[in-house]
């Protein structure tokens, strides 16, 4: 059997649109050592957009959503690729978004998609959450194996490391996987420039309604049969209290060598998600690959000064018509001070027995201007099986019932909280409220004016 080659890639956006040429070129940068093109190209996104386009969905993301589309265009171009990839699915639940793009061979493979999608914010709204795909993928002998994969953004802050414990409950309790029946308009939302508003929220819209309880428990995240990765800003920290405002002249040096006290490796022991996973309460089942990078979170407003610098070098080169952008080494990290650096972003996985992925590349790629993260990347390459392998393992919490119910009630909160964001935050919302005004006072003028 043979290998899907997969691309991996979690970042934080910070609310604002990416710079295609310069992502690209990150991912290029980060994966220089990896067997490339891959067969099929997975991201993760947290913050995708501010809070009321988000809350609104549809077209209000539209822009969003294409910026990474002209990035996997931008790397497919780069790599060669005589064919461009197909977007199998784009969707989110509030402010969390998963892409997934695959080469026209493996989009043709592809015999089922389910999605599902849960908010563990503020009443279950999805300023933070999940959202997730499972896709029924068919291999040479006629069979199908299933590909889980999952965006996850969890609760912030140092001492808040119970809390992403109970959003991984969460997110298991209330994550079921529901067939899509619309699947070809799903796939076409971020390659066609055109109004997408009738796939807004929820991802629940378009899934049947016809699953019992049983079921559901087989739908969950946690399935025997399948492959699972799971990434995001999982927002594990390295201390469990603010740093003390002396703390940051401790924090890891870009140069320093592993012998020296504030090298990275010296605080990766008090990683929360090793410790909390180790003790049983979260990410239960799922491994991770060696981290050999330094902490991917949280840099300064100076760091991204000198991230958007470098955009500009990008940009230069692109005009100049260099063939190979590069994008310069770092020289220094700017760390925030009120936060101790820490691996926030992280992407681990479920390989069937006998079947572990090979991974060929785990690490962070270049700071973003538009984020205090670093985006990671995960590039494994997936053996292909018959149906038959399953992993004896079970659920850590059961699927809660009402789960559909839940999920329905907070969708109606995020449109109300969207509107009012989107007309209160925005100089277009404020447009369309002050016209709405004047409307409002030109009528009464006007009906007045009559009696």
């Amino acid at each position: 059997m043979g290998n899907l080659n997969t691309l991996f890639l979690t970042f934080n956006c910070g609310r604002e649109l990416v710079n295609a040429d310069y992502f690209a070129a990150s991912i290029i940068k980060g994966l220089s050592h990896a067997q490339l093109p891959p067969d099929v190209i997975v991201l993760s996104l947290q913050e995708i957009a501010p809070l009321g386009q988000s809350f609104l969905g549809g077209s209000f993301l539209s822009p969003y959503f294409e910026r990474f589309s002209q990035t996997i265009e931008k790397l497919n171009q780069s790599w060669k690729h005589d064919e461009r990839y197909e977007t199998v699915l784009c969707s989110n639940v509030g402010m969390t978004a998963l892409m997934l793009f695959a080469k026209p061979q493996v989009a043709r493979n592809i015999r089922g998609v389910q999605t599902a999608g849960t908010g563990v914010g503020a009443w279950e709204m999805g300023n933070k959450g999940a959202v997730g795909v499972r896709l029924a993928y068919a291999i040479d002998d006629g069979s199908e194996m299933d590909l889980t994969f999952v965006a996850a953004h969890l609760a912030p802050h140092e001492p808040a490391w119970q809390r992403r414990n109970l959003d991984w409950r969460s997110i298991n309790e209330n994550l079921v996987f529901t067939k899509v029946t619309d699947a070809e308009k799903t796939r076409s939302r971020a390659t066609n420039n055109q109004d997408v508003q009738d796939e807004t929220e929820p991802l629940l819209s378009s899934a049947t309604d016809d699953q019992h309880t049983s079921q559901e428990q087989e739908n969950g995240l946690m399935k025997s049969n399948s492959y699972i990765f799971f990434g995001g800003d999982l927002n594990y920290r390295t201390s469990d209290i603010k740093p003390h405002p002396d703390n940051h002249h401790a924090f890891p040096r870009c140069n320093d060598s592993p012998e020296d006290a504030t090298h990275y490796l010296h605080i990766m022991p008090n990683d929360q998600l090793q410790r909390e996973k180790a003790a049983g309460n979260t990410l239960h089942h799922l491994h991770e690959a060696r981290i050999d990078f330094a902490p991917t979170y949280k840099f300064s407003k100076k760091a991204q000064e000198q991230a958007a610098q470098m955009v500009e070098d990008v940009q230069k080169q692109i005009k100049s018509g260099k063939d190979a952008v590069t994008v310069p080494d770092e020289t220094e990290w700017h760390w925030a001070e009120h936060r101790h650096p820490s691996w926030c972003d992280r992407v681990l996985y479920l390989a069937l027995p006998g079947h572990d992925p090979t991974v060929h590349a785990y690490n962070s790629l270049s700071l973003q201007p538009s984020s205090d993260h670093k985006p990671v990347v995960l590039y494994v390459s997936i053996p292909t099986h018959p149906v038959g392998s399953t992993n004896d393992i079970k659920a850590p919490y059961p699927i809660k019932a009402g789960w559909r119910q839940r999920r329905q009630a907070a969708r109606r909160r995020e449109l109300a909280v969207g509107v009012v964001t989107y007309l209160v935050m925005t100089w277009e919302g404020r447009v369309l409220l002050v016209g709405a005004v004047l409307a409002i006072i030109g009528a009464w003028a006007a009906l007045s004016s009559l009696l």
